[in-house]
């Protein structure tokens, strides 16, 4: 998210220094004539502004919020106008006339004030529902066919707009003051995205963002040098097509993140459904082999052996308890708070009390997570098994590169040399290195023991 902020900052300071160099050297401004590419770039047009259209009102359907639908109604008339009056002409040949070009004026000069609206609207949630939608795209139709008729009626009564003049820059007009309000719209509108994004994260507002910088760079390059004729293609319609660019990007990111969330979902949904097998099974047998294991007692086994499959019962209960919370864990859940949440559990098991200092905002993939989870978990586990230690210290911190976990004990502690029987120690080291982790384990008897995680 952070790189997408920085691309639409860079668009801004690109887009003014280009547009600067353009208005003070006149050469560098060009105009290209070709029939084929204009036809090319206002289809394109066209076909970006409805998809981006359609995307957005699939969202109001998902989420109510008004401000999508007065989006979505801006986008669907803009890729209306960019048909009607520039795309279906290209096509055919048609030369523009005074009022084809001031009827495409009002229609994305109303689509950029929908736009803007929707940028800067607080979020308010509709009721879900055809009437909603029926009323804001009639009301939009209904605004810009009364705004273009008249200029379709009565063509003498339709200014001449805007000519170069004799020393190349723009004559202040009534289209030419069009394009400044266009500009100004656009400018809001990248600025009321930029505050949404910065705001929810929202992915698809950061690239409207950038999308409404370019249009905006378009807008004023058409005031300075005008698009005379219809056939040819500008400079200012480099930036325009950035803009609708933006929109298809926006719109695929958008349907990719669609699709990685129902993946997500179904994924959780199946990891939940095995940890109701793994606990109404697997951990229910165990518990089971529990109950009777001590019954042996009573008919004269071996004390050392039943309390060797005892232990071996334990071990096993606190796996399947493991493999439940890894399993039933949410898949975007924060480090910090998955870390709290099992190594209380563990600790309460044994009766022992845990201080934790925990840094928040620390990202790691599912698969990293779990495992500092499970290491930490195993690591409170031991300690508060084995070390006699009736408070322990776990810290999260972040590093420059990476992370820090530490599990720190007051206990018994162990020598190096020999260390205690068991699996546990192998299995955080194995998991560790699978990581490209490293793992430290520091203890003497009697000094109590440290255990350490970098990632």
């Amino acid at each position: 998210m952070l790189r997408l902020r920085r691309l639409a900052v860079g668009c801004a300071l690109g887009s003014a220094g280009a547009t600067a160099a353009l208005v003070l050297v006149a050469s560098l401004n060009f105009a290209y004539h070709g029939s084929s590419l204009r036809v090319a770039l206002e289809t394109s047009a066209a076909i970006a502004a409805s998809a981006a259209a359609f995307l957005v009102l699939g969202r109001f359907w998902r989420t109510g919020f008004f401000d999508e639908l007065i989006l979505s109604a801006g986008l669907s008339l803009l890729a209306l106008s960019n048909f009607v009056f520039a795309a279906v002409p290209a096509v055919f040949g048609l030369r523009s006339d005074r009022s084809s070009v001031w009827s495409m004026l009002v229609t994305t000069t109303l689509a950029a004030l929908l736009i803007c609206v929707a940028a800067l609207l607080p979020r308010r949630k509709l009721t879900a529902g055809p009437r909603w939608p029926l009323v804001v795209y009639g009301s939009t139709l209904v605004i810009a066919v009364a705004g273009a008729l008249p200029m379709v009626i009565y063509p003498r009564l339709v200014p001449r707009g805007v000519a170069p003049s004799l020393s190349g820059s723009a004559q202040l007009s009534a289209a030419g003051t069009s394009q400044v309000v266009l500009t100004l719209l656009y400018l809001l509108a990248a600025l009321g995205f930029t505050r949404r994004h910065r705001l929810t994260n929202d992915e698809l507002s950061g690239w409207l963002a950038v999308g409404c910088i370019l249009a905006g760079a378009s807008r004023i390059n058409y005031y300075f040098h005008p698009a005379v004729h219809s056939n040819w293609v500008y400079t200012a319609d480099v930036f325009r097509l950035g803009f609708y660019l933006a929109l298809l990007i926006g719109a695929a990111r958008e349907i990719a993140s669609y699709w990685t969330s129902v993946v997500a979902a179904a994924s959780l949904e199946e990891r939940r459904r095995l940890a109701r097998d793994v606990h109404d099974g697997l951990a229910q047998e165990i518990a089971y082999i529990a109950r009777n294991v001590r019954l042996l007692r009573e008919h004269g086994a071996e004390p050392q052996l039943v309390d060797r499959i005892l232990r071996g019962v334990a071990r096993a209960q606190e796996e399947s308890r493991r493999v439940v919370g890894a399993l039933a864990a949410k898949v975007d859940e924060p480090l910090d708070r998955a870390l709290a949440e099992a190594v209380r559990d563990a600790a309460q098991r044994y009766g022992t009390s845990i201080d934790m200092e925990l840094a928040s905002g620390i990202s790691l993939s599912p698969r990293e997570r779990e495992a500092v989870v499970r290491i930490a978990s195993e690591a409170v586990t031991n300690a508060a098994r084995h070390s006699g230690a009736e408070t322990l210290r776990l810290y999260l911190e972040r590093l420059d590169a990476g992370m820090r976990l530490g599990i720190v004990d007051d206990g018994d502690g162990f020598d190096e040399d020999e260390p205690p029987s068991g699996f546990g120690l192998v299995t955080m080291r194995d998991r560790a290195e699978a990581l490209g982790g490293k793992l430290r384990i520091d203890s003497r008897r009697g000094a109590g023991t440290k255990v350490e995680l970098e990632l």
